[in-house]
């Protein structure tokens, strides 16, 4: 009973492994980036809605124009360091296959309304 639960959870491994874990979808890039300036106005980014040609690589200029600490993170893993008011940084999310969330990780900040969305435009 033991080998067969122990072979059943190798061959498990070894289907993720062969399938791949990328969370990226197979997109062609177009070779063209989208650049975007994201600034925090309260609780609130904006934009708070972007939209991306697909297979453009996106570049956001982050902006923390607010009060307080903030960061800006997206669906697929990339994220800003957190930023005090008034600095900012660049984040390169990547070639834009699906369309995805960003939102603030500070505390409880989502919560309050601190998300957006990246929209694929086809």
């Amino acid at each position: 009973m033991k080998k067969r639960i122990l072979a059943l959870g190798l061959a498990l491994v070894a289907a993720a492994t062969l399938t791949g874990c990328s969370s990226e979808p197979d997109v062609e890039p177009t070779g063209h980036t989208t650049t975007v300036t994201v600034q925090v106005q309260g609780m609130s980014y904006t934009p708070s809605e972007i939209e991306v040609p697909l297979g453009d690589e996106l570049v956001v200029e982050f902006e923390n124009t607010g009060t307080d600490l903030h960061d800006i993170e997206f669906g697929n893993g990339e994220a800003s360091e957190r930023l005090n008011p008034g600095e900012t940084e660049t984040v390169n999310v990547g070639v834009v296959g699906e369309d995805m969330d960003f939102w603030c990780s500070v505390s409880n900040h989502r919560a309050m309304g601190m998300e957006g969305t990246i929209t694929v435009a086809e």
